[in-house]
C-alpha cells in the first residue's frame, strides 16, 4: 500500500526502498548507482538548480546510467523548475514516449514533492490516462495534487492498486473513478480533501463506489480519507453495500467527530473487517470508548486524537452553528 501522505517524500514504494536520481551537481559528482537496481523505487526529480535542463535531458541521463529493463517502481518528483505552474505532463510525456525501455515497471507514482518544494495544492496535474496506455503491466499507480487534474474514465486489466493524493479532490475526478473499468483492482484511496481547494465531493459523487456498481468487483480496501466532511461520508459509508466486500475501511485524515463515529456505530455489521482506520479524528473520549466497544475483534486504529481549535470563536457561539464547528476542525492533508 502507498505510504500515507502528510509533507513528505516517499520512503518506500510498492515495498522497495526509495533512491532518488538526480542530474549530477555541479561537480559532476553523484551518489553510487547501486547494481541491484531492481531492489529500489528510483525518484527521479529535478532541482530548482535545473533551469537549462527538463524531464527528457534528466531522462536520458537516468537511462544512460541505470538499467532501466531492470527497474520495477519509478517515482516522478519535482519538475517544475522556476516555474511553479508547469503540470505532470512534463514529466510524464518523456516517460511515456520511452516506455519501451521499462519493461518491468509494475509500480508508477506521479508526483511526489514535499511542502518545502511546492505545497501541495500547487502540484499541476494532467489527465494520466496516456501513462497507464503506455504500462499495461503496471499493478500500482499514484499521484500527488489537484490543480488541474482532468480525469476520463480509466481502464487498465491489470491494476491493482490506485491512489490520488491532494488537498482537493475535484468531483469530476470522484466519478471518473467511479465510472473506471479496473477489474484487478484491490485497493483505493482517494483523498478527498478540503472545499477551499475543490475537495467537494459528495456522496452522490461517490455513489457507484460505495453502492459496489464499479468497475473493480474485487475491491478490499477502500479508503476515503481527509475530508472535511468526512462525518457525511461516514454516514453514507455505513449504508454502503460496498463495506460487504471489504476486509480493511479507512476513514482516516478528516475531520471526523462523533457524529459520523455514531453513524458507524449504528450502520451495518462491520465485524468482517479487519481493520477500521479513523486516526486524526474530533471524536470525544466517551465516543472513543463507544467505538471499540461497538467492533470487537476489528482493528479500529484511533491515534491522532485532535483538539477544535476555536480561533477567538467561544464556545456558546460555536455550538450555534454546526458549520462553525466544522470549520474549527482540520484535516490532516490541505495546506
Amino acid at each position: 500500500m502507498i505510504e500515507e501522505f502528510r509533507h513528505d517524500h516517499l520512503t518506500t514504494f510498492a515495498g522497495l526502498p526509495v533512491i532518488e536520481f538526480t542530474l549530477p551537481e555541479e561537480d559532476g559528482l553523484r551518489a553510487e548507482i547501486p547494481p541491484d537496481v531492481e531492489n529500489w523505487a528510483w525518484r527521479i526529480a529535478l532541482d530548482y538548480r535545473d533551469d537549462d535542463a527538463g524531464y527528457p535531458e534528466l531522462l536520458e541521463a537516468f537511462l544512460a546510467e541505470v538499467d532501466a529493463g531492470r527497474v520495477k517502481a519509478l517515482i516522478l518528483g519535482f519538475w517544475n523548475g522556476e516555474d511553479m505552474e508547469t503540470d505532470s505532463a512534463d514529466a510524464y510525456v518523456p516517460l511515456v514516449e520511452r516506455a519501451e525501455r521499462f519493461p518491468a515497471l509494475e509500480a508508477l507514482f506521479i508526483g511526489d514533492m514535499t511542502s518545502d518544494q511546492i505545497e501541495v495544492s500547487w502540484i499541476f496535474q494532467s489527465d494520466p490516462s496516456p501513462v497507464l496506455a503506455a504500462f499495461p503491466g503496471l499493478r500500482v499507480f499514484g499521484l500527488r495534487g489537484t490543480t488541474n487534474l482532468e480525469m476520463a474514465p480509466l481502464k487498465h486489466s491489470a491494476l491493482e492498486e490506485l491512489v490520488l493524493q491532494g488537498g482537493g479532490l475535484p468531483p469530476q475526478v470522484v466519478r471518473a473513478v467511479g465510472a473506471s473499468e479496473l477489474p484487478a483492482l484491490t485497493e483505493l484511496q482517494l483523498y478527498l480533501g478540503s472545499r477551499w481547494y475543490n475537495g467537494v465531493a459528495t456522496a452522490e459523487d461517490l455513489a457507484p463506489i460505495l453502492e459496489g456498481r464499479a468497475g473493480f468487483p474485487g475491491l478490499r480496501h477502500l479508503g476515503l480519507l481527509d475530508s472535511d466532511n468526512q462525518d457525511d461520508i461516514a454516514a453514507a459509508v455505513a449504508h454502503a453495500p460496498v463495506v460487504a466486500q471489504l476486509e480493511t475501511l479507512d476513514l482516516s485524515l478528516g475531520n471526523l467527530s462523533d457524529a459520523g463515529a455514531a453513524a458507524l456505530i449504528s450502520g451495518q455489521p462491520l465485524s468482517h473487517l479487519k481493520k477500521l482506520d479513523l486516526h486524526h479524528h474530533y471524536l470525544t473520549e466517551e465516543m472513543m470508548q463507544r467505538v471499540w466497544a461497538a467492533f470487537p475483534g476489528v482493528e479500529v486504529n484511533l491515534d491522532e486524537q485532535e483538539t477544535p481549535s476555536h480561533h477567538g470563536i467561544d464556545g456558546e457561539e460555536a455550538e450555534d452553528s454546526e458549520q462553525e464547528l466544522r470549520n474549527q476542525r482540520y484535516i490532516a492533508v490541505s495546506e
